[in-house]
């Protein structure tokens, strides 16, 4: 979110693949280290189109040296990630969002193409888990697995889109509340009746060294003082942060609430947001997220063009400007249908991880 007497520093814009550098048989044979050159310049959006090309070039794609030339060339940005479960199908199917191939910008540089495209690593996902996202990496966390809470730990790494597996919790949980703090993850709660009152209510991971540490939920301390103290829940769908400010979506209204204000406010602007969006009276049919200092929201409808049969998944995604103290501006940058779903389908989660 940007203030006028605070800008962000950002990262440099990100090129269109068609401006740097056409995809030609003589490109194909350029070196790998001047064609991760070039490619580290695009944005992540293209990735999916790019890997089409050649077995070479999906190598390139998921090679750590392409993250470290990113990362050196100040390339880095926020990429979407999305969790759907489609009936009877239990285990959840992830998708990130990329540019269509072969669109380009509308006449009025506003609104352009977008789809959800599948990420095809194989993952026998748990039942009620918590996920959150640091860094590159989402983080599965606890869950159901036969029907036993469970410790485990998965992550997905999205710069090669592979999942692994991390150190197992100290105890299994159910549907853990879990949030990220200061780059390490807090998860409370979610355990069985028998250790509701055990020590290890709160623990904490550290991404870094890799271990689980066991806090006291009583000592106050404000390292460990929760993101969600204004009474959202932290499982709430149509809940996000933002640059330490929350957003809701209620009732076909987005509002804002920080500490300073201490109520909740609607955001100004937002001209040109869908009607179907602005008339959705159920929240949780609404997905909120933190998409690099920016607001993403997503939400599906009948789709007519099938009688009903199956649902269309819309994405829109809004820049965040603190107009005073008091006022928020949102501003739509672009609004599309990315995906066609099922009847009979529900979100996961949705979150942006850096890469």
């Amino acid at each position: 979110m940007s203030s006028p007497k605070n800008k962000k520093k950002r990262n440099k814009p990100l090129l269109n693949p068609s401006t740097l550098f056409p995809l030609t048989t003589a490109n194909l044979s350029l070196p790998d280290d001047l064609l991760l050159s070039c490619i580290a310049r695009l944005s992540r959006l293209y990735y999916p189109t790019l890997s089409l090309v050649s077995k070479s070039y999906r190598s390139l794609l998921a090679s750590p040296e392409l993250y470290k030339t990113r990362s050196l060339l100040n390339r880095t940005e926020s990429c979407l990630y999305v969790c759907l479960r489609f009936s009877p199908d239990c285990n959840p199917r992830w998708f990130t969002l990329s540019r269509r191939p072969n669109r380009t910008l509308g006449r009025n540089n506003k609104f352009s193409n977008y789809l959800l495209v599948p990420v095809t690593s194989p993952h026998a996902t748990s039942v009620r888990s918590s996920l959150v996202a640091v860094g590159s990496d989402i983080y599965e966390i606890g869950g159901l697995i036969n029907g036993v809470p469970s410790s485990s730990v998965s992550v997905l790494d999205c710069r090669s889109n592979l999942w692994h597996q991390a150190p197992n919790m100290k105890v299994g949980r159910t549907f853990p509340s879990a949030e990220v703090i200061d780059g390490k993850i807090l998860v409370k709660g979610g355990l069985e009746l028998k250790d509701v009152n055990s020590a290890k209510w709160v623990e904490v991971f550290n991404p870094n060294t890799r271990t689980w540490t066991t806090v006291s939920f009583t000592c106050g301390s404000k390292e460990w003082q929760s993101q969600y103290d204004n009474g959202m829940a932290s499982h709430s769908s149509s809940f996000c942060l933002v640059d330490d400010v929350s957003y809701s979506f209620d009732h076909g209204k987005l509002k804002w609430f920080d500490a300073k204000v201490g109520d909740w406010r609607f955001i100004t602007g937002l001209e040109g947001l869908p009607k179907f969006l602005l008339g959705c009276r159920t929240s949780w049919h609404v997905h909120l997220a933190d998409y690099g200092g920016k607001m993403v929201i997503l939400w599906d409808r009948h789709d007519r063009s099938s009688n009903c049969q199956g649902r269309t998944i819309w994405c829109a995604v809004i820049s965040l400007e603190r107009c005073s103290s008091e006022e928020i501006s949102g501003t739509l940058e672009w609004s599309d249908a990315v995906l066609k779903v099922p009847k009979s389908f529900e979100f996961v989660h949705v979150l942006a991880v850096t890469v």
